[in-house]
């Protein structure tokens, strides 16, 4: 019988490969030989990723140029977020990012742009055909999971808020075309088939196949790729500042809460129940922990970043400088990253590189 010594580094890299990251971490405390395998930057592409930084950037098309920031705060950022590997335009817009790959709006012109999936850890990229909607600034939203699929689908919704959703359309790798799919959020009260989308700041999910996203009616809409599947998942507590995120496999709900007795308490909810739709508190802690000296100001006081995809931590900016903190539930720390400043209210876009090459992403 083989022993682990007797293995070569490719096979050794090739079962680490089907490790989870958080498995994979405590394998870089056996011995400094798997800690400089797991590290080596060759080894790096076959193996599982985590969270590795934030593209931010302003809320108003055209926009100037994204920015990055390590999750670390510091050091060379680890893409550029120039995208100068994409083809001409005048700007970019990141509309979206889902298991290393980002959906794109490239302005051409003032009123002329298309979509762009790309990835920019091996800088492959692939323009999508126009929509019916061309032209009109959609709700545009990314679906990938390569652990399925090499393809990705693209969802687009009317960002209209005055009128009922009359559907999506769904655009597919596999198929290379858009096709339009009947709004099936039908409310039980007037029949009608309606649903208010909320705005980038609260994050959306993609999940079990499919795309997860908050509504103004205090739920969560669910549809799939091939719109067959439409629900709606009711949110566990009435806040005013929600954010859903996927972390450890599992659709999470983050909001600050004020309490009976006037004070503002951190709640993270857990889906563990899908069928069901059973939250769990997972945990809560006193919103002044959190803010510190800073007054609690829930408008303009803060904006949610991420909920790290590996384990229990949530990120976030306070202050008028944008100041990137993050909260380690299990440990109840608050860090301080860095200052990102600019913006009064960017968009956050958490970001997981993938290293594989996908045939889906050439034209």
């Amino acid at each position: 019988m083989r022993t682990v010594a007797s293995l070569t580094d490719d096979l050794l890299v090739e079962i680490l490969s089907r490790l989870p990251v958080k498995s994979l971490r405590r394998c870089m405390c056996v011995s400094r030989t798997w800690r400089g395998i797991i590290s080596h930057p060759h080894n790096q592409r076959q193996l599982p990723q985590t969270l590795e930084g934030f593209f931010y950037m302003p809320r108003s098309e055209p926009a100037p140029a994204p920015s990055f920031t390590n999750v670390t705060g510091t050091g060379r950022p680890l893409v550029s977020p120039l995208f100068d590997f994409l083809p001409q335009h005048q700007s970019i817009f990141l509309l979206s990012c889902c298991n290393g790959l980002l959906l794109c709006r490239c302005w051409e012109g003032q009123d002329d742009f298309h979509y762009v999936v790309c990835n920019p850890a091996t800088e492959e990229w692939v323009r999508l055909p126009d929509s019916i909607n061309a032209g009109t600034e959609c709700m545009a939203r990314l679906g990938f999971d390569p652990a399925v699929s090499d393809h990705f689908h693209v969802f687009e919704f009317s960002e209209d808020h005055d009128i009922s959703q009359p559907g999506m359309e769904v655009y597919s790798s596999e198929t290379g075309e858009w096709v339009h799919k009947e709004n099936g959020w039908i409310d039980t009260e007037d029949d009608e088939a309606f649903v208010s989308l909320v705005g980038h700041h609260s994050g959306d999910v993609f999940l079990n196949g499919c795309l997860h996203f908050l509504t103004m009616d205090d739920d969560i809409a669910v549809v799939d790729t091939e719109g067959k599947t439409w629900r709606k998942i009711p949110i566990p507590e009435l806040c005013t500042v929600d954010l859903i995120q996927k972390s450890q496999g599992s659709l999470h709900f983050v909001s600050f809460l004020e309490t009976d007795e006037r004070m503002v308490e951190l709640v993270v909810y857990v889906l563990e129940n899908y069928l069901s739709q059973e939250w769990i508190l997972k945990h809560s802690t006193d919103a002044s922990y959190i803010f510190g000296e800073r007054e609690i100001d829930l408008i303009q006081g803060f904006q949610w970043v991420a909920m790290h995809p590996d384990c229990n931590i949530i990120f976030l900016t306070v202050g008028w400088d944008n100041t990137l903190v993050s909260y380690d539930m299990d440990h109840h720390k608050i860090q301080e990253i860095c200052d990102l400043g600019g913006d009064d209210n960017p968009r956050y876009l958490p970001y997981v590189p993938l290293y594989s090459e996908l045939q889906t992403l050439h034209a």
